[in-house]
């Protein structure tokens, strides 16, 4: 039953990450200097210090991890499916978990997978005229880790029972804020992410609250 659920939740993100991966590899392409469509491809820059098209991933990831958020919850409750999905033989708890779980490994393979293949290349000899070094990689990696605050506080926001013009979005609003403080910490990678694992903690403790209180009937 577990298998299936999680099957079913690949198979509905699927078109969403799809398109998403597609943008992260054009954008890819471009950081590496190969010419596809109308956009010229990235020259001079180097990476991950003054890479803009490093700055397109990161809003791209951005957007997908709201994007997947939203998409797991308002597609269960536009098509009133989660009554029939909460009565399976689970727990709430398990199937919720299964949920993020899923959007959490969709994401990490959108936004992750593509960083990890750009900084492969620009580590390899040769590739470009600029010094690589991997520790110029690391304000990304740190942004990178602050990002899932979105993705479950865009969860959360498609799983309250409020109206979309009223404090629905305030979740989100509230994960854009807790970006603006993690971002405000002081660098390191011990408080960035000690601060992150606690955010996120939080939000999916509330979210499981929701989860189990809410009548989806």
């Amino acid at each position: 039953m577990l298998r299936t659920l999680v099957w079913k939740e690949l198979r509905e993100l699927l078109p969403l990450a799809l398109v998403a991966l597609l943008v992260q590899v054009y954008l890819v392409c471009l950081a590496a200097g190969v010419k596809l469509g109308p956009f010229e491809p990235s020259s001079g820059a180097i990476p991950f210090v003054d890479d803009t098209m490093v700055q397109w991933m990161v809003i791209v990831s951005s957007l997908a991890a709201i994007g997947l958020g939203l998409w797991q919850t308002m597609r269960e409750s536009g098509r009133g499916t989660f009554l029939f999905l909460l009565h399976r033989p689970l727990p709430r708890a398990t199937i919720f978990a299964a949920k993020l779980l899923v959007g959490v490994a969709m994401w990490l393979a959108i936004s992750m997978l593509p960083m990890v293949c750009y900084a492969l290349w620009a580590a390899t000899p040769g590739t470009h005229a600029s010094p690589f070094e991997w520790s110029m990689t690391g304000s990304t990696w740190q942004i990178g880790a602050r990002l899932p605050v979105l993705y479950l506080a865009a969860f959360l926001s498609g799983l309250r029972p409020a109206r979309w013009y009223g404090s629905r979005l305030f979740p989100l609003l509230g994960g854009l804020l807790a970006l603006v403080v993690l971002s405000a910490l002081p660098a390191g990678w011990s408080i960035v992410l000690l601060a992150t694992l606690a955010i996120d903690a939080a939000v999916v403790l509330v979210i499981l609250d929701v989860a189990s209180a809410r009548d989806f009937s």
